[in-house]
């Protein structure tokens, strides 16, 4: 997904929406319709694949960048596919998920930057 390597070398997160939007300049196919179900699952899957292609390059979940635009936060998914991945435990606190996250966050835009 070069879309979040852009950012990640920006030091910057991106939201839900601009990724649909360059997913949807990058391939041509539809946009997603966050209104469905089918269609969030679907992107929470690609965000799955991008953290499987490059985390054992990465040492972090490249999708720590990806943000609601109203929330500013990662969606659930993330934190569900860190505890599968058992990088987080599954009860974490508010304060560990926010902690885990920034640290996510840290180490994507660390790796990126000095490439």
């Amino acid at each position: 997904m070069d879309h979040l390597e852009d950012h990640a070398r920006a030091g910057t997160t991106t939201t839900y929406g601009e990724l649909n939007g360059a997913l949807v300049r990058r391939t041509g196919r539809r946009p997603f319709d966050f209104s469905r179900e089918v269609d969030r699952t679907a992107v929470g899957r690609l965000l799955g694949e991008a953290v499987e292609r490059t985390f054992p390059e990465v040492g972090a979940m490249i999708s720590a960048i990806t943000v609601y635009q109203a929330g500013n936060d990662p969606g659930s998914g993330f934190f569900k596919l860190a505890s599968e991945k058992g990088l987080l435990t599954p009860n974490a606190s508010s304060e560990q998920r926010l902690g885990f996250w920034m640290e996510q966050m840290k180490k994507v835009y660390a790796h990126y930057r000095v490439r």
